[in-house]
């Protein structure tokens, strides 16, 4: 899982570095502006080669908007790969452009063979930019550097399967050796700053794309699990996995119902996993954080089966939780003093079988709440609600009294997320997270770190839906319909975890209210697939939950 070493290179050392005697065999160049790689331009990094790229300029007239590469004497490998950003003033314009940018980049550079590029930025967001503009571009691109090599880094990454077929072959398991990073700035601080966070988000990235990306034999629930561990040895990370059968359906009796088909097969047994961290300071502790990941290395839909090929690509539905593994190994690398982590992920396989759970069924959660199972497809919420319930007793508890606590589920729940917002995640609070701001700040630190989120509601309609038409149940899980074809599909599933968690009692009303985020993340976790071949995972959100509970 070798991420390719980020070396700053700093202004003082460009009379060296952007010449044939660098240590690199390329130069790559992301721009915003066309000026900016000029003659006559603020910056004089690329003089050496203003011939070239001057000429490139005149012939060709995708310039603002194309990647391409450049031949050019002198510079490192002789070539210039050159990619711009495009538009920064847009209404739709975002951070993401860098990002963009940064992979088209990285391709054609891996294309022609480069193994040790050397990337530099010319310019910033708000070079050139008019005093009206300077302050909103400061602002909503305040980490372009972080997300432009968060960019080239994704572009890096190779597979754990691929990795592990190219090393039983002897050939190299990663494209890139080194990857220079090179402003045109005297601020060597930003730019290190820069490294250091877009490298512990990739260390994160790179352990939820491992497991969230592999196929359902290769991370089934036990070695997920087992990855995990071996992922967190000698960190500050406290691991405990939870195996046994018996204590899995004493405590967690709705994950335990999910996994009951698979059980006559050892190896999809299911299998707990809690990651703690705290805080190295506790006077500096200001908020408490616990995170609970649906994490479905296989979803049939159970014995209401996934039919007609949709149950292609559900070796994917173990995203939330490999997401949240992977922000705990961010965690685990940047060492915060603010506050403390507990992060549960249940990860089950939900077979079909003899012995699966049905519609109909009446089981009791963790809380004590009575379950009409509606649909065995919507198993996610199953699996997470015993454990939000368990974290919903530890933010009550005295241990983590001292500070607030918020409460987040993640997870790859519903189609209807995808069919509302499509490509992005969604965030809603209950009425306690929503007066704390806890979805408003995953809002903002996923636009600030090219990793969105879309803002949803709660409200008392899906209470309605869920609740019970007869004395023989509390709440019902689901109705009979998919959720994409159902009103409402990816808000009501908040409801009823609420509700059979226990955690709808200690709302605004309450003597102690409990802040509760639930994000759906079907539409990010993974990118359109290529032809025939399942989309790459992408790790969100890792990036975004960087921002908004660390930085």
């Amino acid at each position: 899982m070798g991420i390719p070493r980020l070396v700053p290179v700093f202004r003082s050392a460009f009379p060296k570095a952007l010449t044939t005697e660098s240590a690199y065999d390329g130069l790559v160049v992301i721009y915003s502006r066309l000026h900016s790689i000029l003659p006559g331009s603020a910056s004089a990094a690329l003089d050496p080669f203003s011939a070239a790229v001057n000429a490139w300029t005149n012939i060709d007239q995708s310039a603002s908007s194309g990647v391409a590469i450049v031949p050019a004497p002198g510079a490192p490998g002789g070539r210039i790969v050159l990619s711009p950003t495009g538009g920064l003033l847009g209404d739709v314009d975002d951070v993401r452009r860098y990002a963009e940018a940064a992979r088209k980049a990285l391709a054609r550079s891996r294309a022609a063979g480069i193994r040790r590029p050397l990337v530099l930025f010319p310019d910033t967001p708000v070079t050139g930019s008019s005093a009206g503009t300077a302050a909103r571009l400061q602002r909503d691109y305040a980490r372009y550097l972080e997300v432009a090599i968060l960019g080239l880094l994704a572009e890096a990454y190779t597979p754990l399967q691929a990795r592990e077929h190219l090393l039983k072959l002897g050939e190299s398991e990663e494209p890139f050796d080194e990857i220079g990073i090179a402003v045109d700035s005297d601020d060597e601080q930003v730019m290190e700053r820069a490294i250091s966070v877009a490298f512990a988000v990739e260390e994160g990235r790179r352990v939820a794309k491992d497991i969230g990306g592999a196929d359902p034999e290769r991370m089934a629930p036990l070695k997920a699990a087992a990855y995990i561990e071996r992922a967190f040895a000698q960190t500050d990370i406290k691991i405990n996995i939870l195996k046994d059968l018996e204590i899995i359906k004493r405590e967690y009796p709705l994950l335990h119902a999910v996994s009951r088909a698979a059980l006559p097969v050892s190896r999809h047994h299911p299998a707990i996993v809690q990651l703690e961290y705290h805080s190295p300071d506790p006077s500096q502790v200001k908020e408490n954080i616990f995170l609970i990941g649906k994490g479905v290395t296989y979803d049939t839909g159970g014995l209401d089966i996934k039919a007609g090929g949709v149950m292609r690509g559900m070796s994917r539905d173990k995203c939330g939780a490999t997401a949240i593994a992977g922000f705990m190994k961010t965690v685990s690398v940047m060492k915060p003093k603010h506050v403390n982590i507990v992060a549960t992920l249940g990860f089950v396989r939900n077979s079909c079988g003899s012995e699966g759970f049905v519609s109909d069924e009446i089981l009791v959660s963790r809380a004590g709440v009575r379950v009409l199972v509606g649909n065995t497809d919507a198993e996610g919420r199953m699996v997470m609600v015993d454990l939000l319930a368990a974290a919903k007793e530890h933010a009550l508890s005295a241990a983590y009294a001292a500070v607030p606590s918020r409460l987040l589920t993640v997870a790859t729940l519903t189609g209807h997320a995808v069919r509302a917002v499509g490509p992005y995640a969604i965030a809603l609070d209950n009425g306690p997270a929503k007066e704390a701001g806890v979805a408003k700040r995953l809002i903002e630190a996923g636009n600030v770190m090219g990793d969105p989120f879309e803002l949803s509601t709660l409200r008392r309609e899906d209470y309605a839906f869920v609740s019970p038409g007869s004395v023989t149940e509390d709440v019902v899980q689901a109705n009979d319909k998919a959720s994409s074809a159902t009103c409402r599909g990816h808000q009501f599933p908040a409801a009823f975890m609420s509700v059979a968690s226990g955690i709808s009692v200690h709302g605004l009303d309450s003597d102690n209210p409990i802040c509760y985020t639930h994000c759906d993340i079907a539409g990010s976790a993974e990118e359109d697939g290529k032809g025939l071949s399942l989309g790459a995972v992408t790790g969100s959100p890792v990036a975004a939950l960087t921002g908004a509970f660390l930085l």
